[in-house]
């Protein structure tokens, strides 16, 4: 097949799971096919492949999305592809199927559930269910999303779940950094080694770094000099990252920014930790958390139940209590720990994106003409 590849976003530009999703699969796709890869880029033109064919989005605003679209169209006269697989809910290419990737409705916010969304979320709504009844094909991550699909009118015959895959050979098991003892000021307690939480995850609000601070900070001193928590990811919202900071004050927390390289960070901790706000469609933080296989405490919702083959362990949603619980449990049990590891990682091997990019080839083959 020859198919065109399109997408506004695309790492390491921008980084979120859709973004890596989509790289994924374009990495597979050239394998087997002709392919052409249109993205945009907001940073540099060196943030984007360079066989690319790459749009400057740099201080354009909607109008990117003009440019976009006009870009794709013309790469599709060029290219002449037999279908379109695109990352980008506001671009159909004319004349060519298309198939569209949506990995969820939360649109980067905390709330955005039945009865909580906002006029520009309604918008976006409005649009995912327009192009979901327009395109050929509308490809999903999760049962739950495909759920919000058809909650806002896309037909559920149109709508295919396929479960986003892990790097497999990228994250993977090792035995953590020592971490040196550490004793509880002030107090006879023993010097012991922490165990170390980990939270990889974009830096935003709706990602709900601040609750996994608030769970350490419910501790008592007794326990809490047991425990040391590391926040790593890209920072997407600067005065949050500063806010965590100040909440994190005389707390064991370590803020790792914008690192090159997120996998050593899940390697060395003992437990990953997810509370996010957001209705996520998937949840590559407790994937990517089992593939290297940690354990993964998560704010309870069925998408993330669904990606993690219900081996994590799910606490209720904006419940700080019950989440600092559940780690001081974690603390006292490094049976619990390995066993859900080596029971996560187990899971996931079945995910290699090799496996998953056959299951959109056979979509992308169904409705080539």
């Amino acid at each position: 097949m020859r198919i065109l590849l399109v997408a506004r976003r695309y790492p390491p530009d921008v980084l979120s799971g859709s973004e890596t999703v989509f790289a994924a699969l374009y990495e597979e796709a050239r394998k087997h096919h002709d392919v052409r890869l249109v993205v945009g880029y907001r940073t540099a033109r060196d943030r984007v492949p360079a066989e690319a064919v790459a749009v400057d989005l740099r201080d354009k605003g909607a109008s990117g999305y003009l440019a976009m679209g006009f870009v794709a169209a013309r790469e599709a006269r060029r290219f002449r592809p037999d279908v379109v697989l695109s990352n980008s809910v506001e671009i159909a290419v004319p004349g060519v199927p298309n198939a569209l990737i949506v990995h969820d409705l939360n649109f980067g916010k905390a709330g955005a559930t039945e009865g909580r969304r906002d006029a520009s979320a309604l918008l976006r709504e409005q649009l995912y269910k327009a192009q979901g009844r327009r395109l050929e094909a509308v490809i999903t991550v999760s049962a739950a999303s495909r759920a919000q699909l058809v909650r806002i009118g896309v037909p559920e015959g149109r709508v295919t779940v396929i479960p986003n895959g892990v790097d497999i050979a990228r994250f993977f098991p090792r035995a953590p950094t020592p971490a040196a003892p550490v004793s509880a000021a002030g107090m006879k307690l023993p010097a012991l080694p922490p165990v170390r939480f980990v939270y990889p995850g974009r830096i935003l609000p709706g990602k709900g770094q601040h609750a996994a601070i608030d769970a350490l900070g419910r501790m008592r001193p007794d326990q809490r000099y047991r425990a040391h928590l590391t926040l790593v990811g890209a920072v997407a919202d600067r005065i949050y990252a500063d806010q965590l900071r100040v909440q994190a004050y005389n707390q064991p927390v370590t803020f790792a920014y914008d690192v090159p390289d997120i996998v050593p960070y899940y390697q060395d901790a003992e437990v990953v930790l997810f509370p996010t706000l957001m209705e996520e469609g998937f949840g590559f933080t407790a994937v990517e958390g089992m593939a290297c296989g940690r354990p993964v405490v998560y704010y309870d919702q069925p998408a993330i139940r669904e990606a993690t083959g219900g081996i994590g362990i799910p606490v209720p949603r904006d419940d700080p209590d019950a989440l600092r619980n559940v780690m001081l449990r974690l603390i006292d049990a490094p049976e619990e720990r390995a066993r859900l590891g080596r029971e996560g990682r187990a899971y996931v091997e079945g995910r290699a994106w090799d496996k998953v990019w056959a299951r959109y080839e056979a979509v992308l083959a169904g409705i080539r003409r």
